[in-house]
């Protein structure tokens, strides 16, 4: 539980932490996006489309922020594209990944309402849970940490398996 979550207005001016190891080296939060070692994948979303993919190269647990010379975290960046009393769809599968939901941003816009657990439907992403504000709407972007490296024709919906 972090201060943004027990008081979303201060989402205006100050970011929700992130949690170091999750995200790849060089990444840091503003209130509306993520940027990684200087790409904003607010913008990368808005050039390349959803769903799109980053890729670096994870933080070392306990190596003082150094970043790993063999480990990869891919931030697959997502559009909802429904939301019900039930939760939200994706435009991207998370199946074949191992995503970080705690650690799920929402990019563009700063949210003053609450935030709330969701179950992910659709898209293979039953059984999850994400806490993303309650005021989730069709059009917005989220950016998701996932452990690994991978493409985006991996996480595409009309993939075939």
């Amino acid at each position: 539980m972090t201060l943004t979550s027990l008081l979303p207005t201060l989402r205006e001016s100050l970011p929700a932490p992130l949690e170091e190891t999750a995200w790849p080296a060089g990444t840091h939060a503003s209130p509306r996006d993520v940027v990684i070692s200087g790409v904003s994948m607010l913008r990368l979303a808005e050039i390349c489309g959803t769903p799109c993919v980053y890729s670096g190269a994870a933080i070392i647990p306990f190596g003082g922020g150094k970043a790993s010379p063999t480990e990869t975290v891919t931030v697959i960046l997502s559009t909802v594209t429904g939301v019900d009393d039930r939760g939200i769809c994706l435009d991207t599968r998370f199946d074949l990944h191992s995503p970080t939901w705690r650690e799920a941003r929402l990019l563009g816009r700063v949210s003053r309402a609450k935030e709330v657990p969701l179950d992910l439907h659709g898209l293979d992403g039953e059984g999850a849970r994400v806490s993303l504000p309650g005021d989730l709407q069709p059009g917005d972007v989220l950016a998701v940490p996932c452990a690994g490296s991978f493409r985006v024709g991996d996480v595409r919906a009309d993939r075939a398996r």
